[in-house]
Parts: C-alpha cells; structure tokens; sequence
C-alpha cells in the first residue's frame, strides 16, 4: 500500500476545513500538529505548504503578529 505524501495530507484537511468553514483560515501550528501526528517534522509541513502557495493550490495569509494562515483555493 502506498503511503499518503505530506502534501496530500495537508491539501485534503485544508479542503475539508474549507467546506466547513469557507471565509477562515488555519493556522500554520495546527499544521505542524497534523503533521507530527502523523510522525513528521513540523519543519516539513511549513516547507511543503510554501511549496502549495508557489502552486496556487493553497493561499497565505500573514497576520499582524507575523504568524501565517493557510487556506486551499479550490
């Protein structure tokens, strides 16, 4: 069985977040926490989500304290 990448992971819960919550981003600590969960380095889940930004399958958002906000596009 092949093993489910990172940025999928990502991508499908930055979807699923999206159709509950439309207008609302999440924030780049609660990705780094689905992404230990599932035994990676917080590190690697902020590079692969600048990677989807570069993309355009995920958009940014930096707010006022300089943490940073991620949304799917689609």
């Amino acid at each position: 069985m092949k093993e489910v990448s990172l940025s999928d992971r990502i991508y499908k819960y930055l979807l699923a977040w999206k159709q509950k919550n439309p207008e609302h981003f999440t924030s780049g600590d609660e990705i780094e926490r689905l992404a230990q969960s599932v035994g990676f380095k917080a590190s690697n889940s902020s590079r692969r989500c600048r990677e989807m930004v570069e993309e355009g399958l995920l958009e940014a958002h930096y707010t006022d304290k300089g943490f940073v906000e991620y949304r799917a596009t689609f």
